[in-house]
């Protein structure tokens, strides 16, 4: 999961329905569900990590399902896949987590 940079939004990573759950945080910490947003193509994508940008305008998840790193446009605690996205990794690959710098 990942917190937007300015503290008001949560994104996590929903492995088996192939999904990014987008939540708002209120100042007291607790969270309001602001809807799911579905990885396009593959039916088994497998998300298991995720990780924005030092900028905060992009959420980058990795595929282990798939083999593949997927892109999603941030704006505010919307997201949008992008068209480039996702893109493979090589086949014989094991994708574990990813790093965004």
């Amino acid at each position: 999961m990942e917190i937007s940079h300015d503290g008001q939004f949560l994104f996590t990573v929903n492995t088996a329905s192939n999904s990014i759950s987008r939540y708002a945080i209120a100042p007291d910490g607790s969270l309001s569900l602001i809807g799911s947003t579905p990885f396009k193509g593959a039916t088994e994508v497998g998300a298991g990590d995720a990780r924005l940008a030092p900028d905060g305008g992009t959420l980058w998840t990795v595929d282990t399902g798939a083999r593949a790193v997927s892109a999603f446009a941030v704006v505010g605690g919307n997201l949008a896949e992008l068209p480039s996205s996702p893109t493979p990794l090589p086949a014989d690959s094991a994708p574990f987590g990813i790093v965004v710098t």
